[in-house]
């Protein structure tokens, strides 16, 4: 998300400063986009992606000195919702003449992205061009272009000698339904099982990956052999093998798959028992069951999804293993997600005689889990919305707060807790932990009541624009610092923002500038009662005092 997208400070603010924040921001991507350490790159990447910069604001980085901010901003503009005006157009049309090979195929793949029809072109005669990167980024674009006399070139691409062309090749495959594109597919995904063979030490699995997916939407059923091939022997592979198998709906590869669920990966068993669960593979019902009483990595997760499709299968088999889940299993929540499931199997079991009041799979049960069973779904038969309980904090997490509330998991959004923001609900809550809560609403399908602390306390924003009106000086304390600027809790439960823009410039970071706590004063630039937000600007003396104190 683009640091100006919380922006509500002075509406007038000249674009010419705006678009200076947007080239500053873009320049911190592109030092992360080629960071050394992958998960910076991931991170930033993932930002990029989100960023929804507006194209024209954009151009001056699009004409920066230095070849890596231009290519980020050819890439913030592509993944852009804005519309894109003649001038962003032309600026990305030159941009293909970059000195720079990385610079052009980042145009190339905006104007691909956004779908300029008018660079088609210019694009297509990029397919000369000697750098594998602008080819590459030539081929996908006229793809989704929509050009269909690439698909006519395609196979010939799939056989170059450079990994990056066969990969766009592969994925313009997918795009324009080129089946003739099948066999060159099929060799690059080979080609992978040789780098694997020769023990070579790193699989190209961005090629694997793109082939896959493009096999999955052409349908190619003869590459199901290969995939099962790649599912059962090639580390590295299996998973994105497995997870093509099952966008080919390939049934029949059934019995070659069921003896994976011996492996240990976590994420190979997950698309595994995916692949089982799509085949109606019952015959695997031993391996699932086995499942139940292995210890392996991720186990909580996993071990849900088994029972879910054991629930689903109606396999009454696999009771007993539920049942000690359910009773013993030292997670809460897998026990709880266990009692569920046998009652979720009980409910699926056929009815009893009239005279009997359970079920025959109730009455097989355990009667320790039965009891609880029962004393489960009295202590939710108690629960009304609205009302008021109390509970203690079992577990923690940044977004909420699981609670017990006698037997029962009630759950606390972050958002519910307080009226003012809080980032992170473990800063709020803690283990051991009593609250009271009122309930918001009860599910009774996951046995779970949804619960909120905030609302046992007086809304501080309803009577809001009584206090508080635009031009006030208002003081307040930090509560919270963000990249796009501070939280000022002006009230106990209203906070405002003062964006970086409305902040004095200087040279050191917010959070060495602004200490959480400190006292402040600003003044009120906009209060938006609908979105809860309250816009402020620090005044500069009193910047300096608080940063200070």
């Amino acid at each position: 998300m683009s640091d100006l997208d919380d922006y509500e400070g002075d509406p007038e603010l000249d674009r010419e400063r705006l678009s200076e924040l947007i080239t500053d921001q873009l320049e911190e991507l592109a030092r992360a986009i080629h960071s050394r350490d992958q998960l910076v790159r991931a991170r930033a990447a993932s930002r990029l992606v989100r960023m929804d910069v507006d194209p024209e604001l954009a151009l001056p980085a699009l004409n920066h000195r230095r070849a890596m901010v231009r290519e980020v901003a050819a890439e913030a503009i592509g993944y852009s919702s804005k519309p894109l005006n003649a001038t962003v157009i032309d600026a990305l049309l030159a941009a293909i003449d970059d000195p720079k090979p990385f610079v052009a195929a980042a145009a190339i793949r905006t104007l691909g992205r956004r779908q300029i029809s008018a660079a088609r072109a210019q694009i297509s005669a990029c397919l000369d061009d000697p750098e594998p990167p602008i080819v590459a980024a030539a081929i996908v674009a006229l793809a989704r272009l929509g050009d269909t006399t690439l698909a006519v070139a395609l196979p010939n691409f799939l056989n170059s000698p450079h990994l990056t062309i066969r990969i766009a090749a592969a994925e313009a495959a997918g795009i324009l339904h080129a089946p003739a594109a099948v066999p060159g597919l099929m060799r690059l995904l080979e080609d992978c099982i040789t780098a694997w063979h020769d023990a070579q030490p790193r699989i190209p699995s961005r090629a694997a990956s793109v082939a896959m997916q493009a096999l999955a939407r052409l349908r190619a059923r003869t590459a199901v052999p290969l995939l099962v091939e790649i599912a059962r022997y090639v580390v590295g592979l299996r998973t994105l093998a497995v997870r093509t198998l099952i966008q080919l709906q390939a049934v029949e590869a059934a019995p070659a798959i069921a003896p994976l669920l011996n492996e240990d990966g976590s994420h190979l068993l997950h698309e595994v028992i995916r692949f089982l669960h799509m085949a109606n593979y019952r015959a695997a019902l031993p391996e699932l069951r086995a499942l139940l009483q292995r210890s392996a990595p991720n186990r909580r997760p996993l071990l849900m999804k088994v029972m879910q499709v054991l629930v689903e299968w109606q396999d009454r088999e696999s009771l007993p293993l539920i049942a000690q889940i359910a009773e013993s299993d030292p997670s809460a929540e897998l026990r709880s997600y266990a009692a569920r499931c046998l009652t979720a199997l009980a409910e699926c079991a056929p009815t009893a005689p009239s005279n009997h009041a359970e079920s025959p799979l109730e009455l097989s049960l355990p009667p320790s889990c039965h009891e609880r069973l029962q004393q489960r779904r009295q202590r939710m038969a108690s629960f009304t919305v609205a009302s008021v309980v109390e509970g203690v904090v079992m577990r923690v997490l940044s977004y909420g707060a699981v609670i017990d509330l006698g037997g029962v998991e009630g759950f606390v959004h972050v958002r519910d807790i307080d009226w003012g923001w809080i980032s992170d609900a473990r800063t709020a809550l803690h283990p051991g932990q009593t609250v009271r809560a009122a309930v918001t609403g009860i599910d009774e399908t996951r046995m779970r009541v949804n619960l909120s602390i905030r609302r046992l306390t007086p809304d501080p924003w309803s009577h809001i624009t009584q206090q508080l009106a635009v031009g006030m000086q208002v003081n307040g304390k930090v509560a919270g610092i963000t990249g796009f600027g501070v939280f000022i809790e002006v009230f106990p439960g209203v906070q405002g923002l003062a964006h970086t823009s409305q902040i004095p410039p200087d040279p050191r970071p917010l959070r060495e500038r602004f200490p959480l706590g400190c006292r402040v004063s600003a003044t009120i630039l906009n209060i938006d009662l609908e979105r809860r937000r309250i816009a402020l600007r620090l005044h500069e003396g009193l910047q300096q005092k608080a940063a200070h104190q």
